[in-house]
């Protein structure tokens, strides 16, 4: 159904989101970002949308990665139809994979990297998706464009077995602004993904986002 990837960046801090699946409007369920604290992916045969809530609520409290995901999915008696990852401000990730999500079901962790989808084409698609992002980084790549290579592998490898209607991609950096962008339903959603990501490079955008508020710089204009 979904597969996405959540990494941080150890030179900016930033932390990312991609994910893409065969459903309408991806961007509105699965990601959840907060500076400085974490980011999720909640999705699964059932999304649940509160992992999300209530896990960046308990990771901003203080609670350990792995501890947030255990305590969520043991309280919820639906666990098996879901699929939760988690990456923290410092780089640790933690998941669940239900086992009643339709195969092929999967997820990897790895420090400053959580990656896992379901109802995927094979097993292939996942580690695609983390070599994609890898190998993008080691050729020089920005950290969101190689969380797009990261789609872009992924699909490639077979992603969902339903096809792909949605994609997004979220990056959150303290003390700046986000980056969200999102194809709520396309018949290639990930090449318009880019395609959005690429308008935002443009020097008609930059000149606008550049002059934003921010809360080191609050009067910029």
């Amino acid at each position: 159904m979904t597969y996405s990837l959540i990494a941080k960046d150890p030179k900016t801090k930033a932390l990312g989101l991609v994910t893409a699946t065969g459903n309408l409007a991806v961007g509105g369920f699965v990601p959840h970002l907060r500076a400085g604290v974490g980011a999720i992916a909640t999705q699964g045969y059932s999304t649940n949308y509160w992992y999300g809530v209530n896990g960046l609520t308990r990771l901003e409290a203080g609670e350990n990665a792995e501890s947030v995901v255990k305590n969520l999915t043991d309280a919820d008696e639906g666990r098996a139809y879901r699929q939760m990852l988690l990456l923290d401000a410092n780089g640790n990730g933690a998941a669940w994979t239900g086992t009643a999500n339709s195969a092929h079901h999967d997820h990897i962790i790895t420090h400053n990297l959580v990656a896992g989808g379901n109802i995927l084409t094979n097993e292939c698609v996942i580690p695609a998706m983390k070599n994609g992002y890898e190998q993008a980084l080691e050729n020089g790549c920005s950290f969101a464009l190689a969380l797009l290579h990261a789609l872009e592998a992924a699909f490639e490898a077979g992603g969902d077995k339903r096809g792909t209607s949605s994609a997004t991609i979220q990056v959150v950096t303290p003390r700046q602004l986000p980056l969200d962008l999102r194809v709520d339903n396309h018949p290639n959603p990930i090449a318009e993904l880019k395609r959005l990501y690429d308008m935002t490079r443009q020097s008609d955008y930059q000149s606008f986002f550049v002059r934003l508020p921010t809360p080191d710089h609050p009067h910029q204009h």
